[in-house]
């Protein structure tokens, strides 16, 4: 049962937890290379955490072990998302285009994801028990990926912009195709769809993540457009920037 004394103190500590190590971290971690070393730390907890239960099973079941899907495939938001902040850690060049779209829809989609995965766990509402390992590696590996992906903004690897839409866009668009692949092989092999990425149903909204992702987007671009209105200079915000760049372009096509 979600938000019970169990859960309740979890969170709480979690939380608390989780501020203070970014606090130290922002005061500790000065030379790019140690910041760069904790993005590396903290996205291989997470993957570790995420398949420690199948050494836990092993050891614990005379050398039997449990394989779930999200072991071998991408069925869920968090799964896709662990995955990109161990890409991003070790991208050397975190200057790069990639490295930026990947980092920024990293953050957007961890602290949801991560906040989610901690406070309406479905896996901690159907055995709300912290003493089972399964339950537990879940929520530390929800937690160790939220610290990682807000990390990735006080350690300055990301900066707020209009921009950010673009690499949360091509995010979504990336859970959605994991999800239609995901489905497609379990029915091509003849299995139940195991409805990767919740795309046919959820345990948290009434329709499709698709449905909503439309307007989640446009809602961003808004927030962020005004964020950029009221904190950034004239010749730092989205559209003019975007006129310099295509005047720029024009100019070259023109030679």
């Amino acid at each position: 049962m979600l938000f019970d004394f169990q859960h309740i103190v979890y969170m709480v500590t979690s939380a608390i937890i989780t501020v203070a190590l970014l606090i130290l971290a922002n005061k500790l971690a000065i030379k790019q290379s140690t910041k760069n070393l904790i993005l590396l730390l903290s996205a291989i907890v997470t993957l570790a955490l995420h398949y420690s239960n199948l050494y836990v099973d092993y050891f614990t079941n005379n050398g039997d072990a449990y394989i779930e899907n999200n072991h071998i495939l991408p069925v869920y938001p968090c799964n896709v998302v662990m995955w990109l902040l161990f890409i991003c850690s070790i991208i050397k060049d975190k200057n790069s285009i990639g490295f930026k779209v990947i980092a920024e829809f990293c953050f957007y989609a961890g602290v949801v994801c991560g906040i989610i995965g901690i406070v309406l766990n479905t896996n901690y509402s159907n055995t709300p028990s912290l003493a089972d390992y399964d339950i537990l590696k879940g929520l530390l590996s929800h937690s160790t990926m939220l610290f990682g992906c807000i990390y990735l903004f006080t350690g300055k690897y990301v900066k707020i912009s209009v921009f950010n839409t673009i690499s949360v866009t091509l995010g979504l668009l990336l859970f959605v195709i994991c999800g239609l692949v995901v489905n497609g092989l379990y029915s091509l092999c003849g299995m139940e769809p195991v409805d990767g990425m919740f795309l046919l149903s959820n345990d948290y909204i009434p329709v499709s993540p698709m449905v909503l992702g439309i307007p989640a987007i446009i809602i961003l671009f808004l927030l962020l457009w005004l964020y950029e209105h009221f904190a950034f200079k004239e010749e730092d915000k989205w559209q003019n920037k975007l006129k310099s760049f295509l005047r720029k372009n024009k100019n070259k096509g023109n030679r």
